[in-house]
């Protein structure tokens, strides 16, 4: 765990896991003022999808969460990425925004035409919901 210290009397730390559950972001913060100590405790969670709706993408492999579905795309060949988007469907689109409920995230998928644009919107919703 990361631990920084300012000169404000503010300690922070940071830890991530991806433990299978989906990603997991823990920042906690201690302030200190002359007479008080507050700590505050930040999670933020990426779901995981439930078993019945896990994505199986056309080579077998299971996808449970947006993370899985990001590393999926940096080595996915072109084959199975055009079987899952074409012109006639954008089953990655489908899935995030059916399972996740993330509309904007959808929006900005159905634009992406290749991998990379697909993994890029992936990952900058990621930083975004975890920091």
């Amino acid at each position: 765990m990361a631990k920084a210290k300012s000169k404000s009397g503010k300690a922070s730390g940071e830890s991530r896991t991806a433990e299978g559950k989906g990603f997991t972001l823990v920042r906690k913060g201690v302030y200190k003022t002359p007479n008080t100590t507050k700590l505050e405790i930040t999670v933020k969670k990426l779901g995981t999808a439930p078993d019945d709706k896990k994505f199986v993408l056309k080579d077998g492999r299971l996808l449970k969460d947006m993370v899985e579905l990001a590393n999926a795309l940096e080595y996915m060949s072109d084959d199975v990425f055009s079987h899952h988007v074409n012109n006639f469907k954008n089953d990655f689109k489908t899935w995030v925004e059916d399972v996740f409920s993330e509309k904007e995230l959808a929006a900005e998928m159905h634009k992406a035409k290749t991998k990379a644009d697909m993994q890029l919107a992936l990952l900058r919703h990621i930083v975004k919901k975890t920091f």
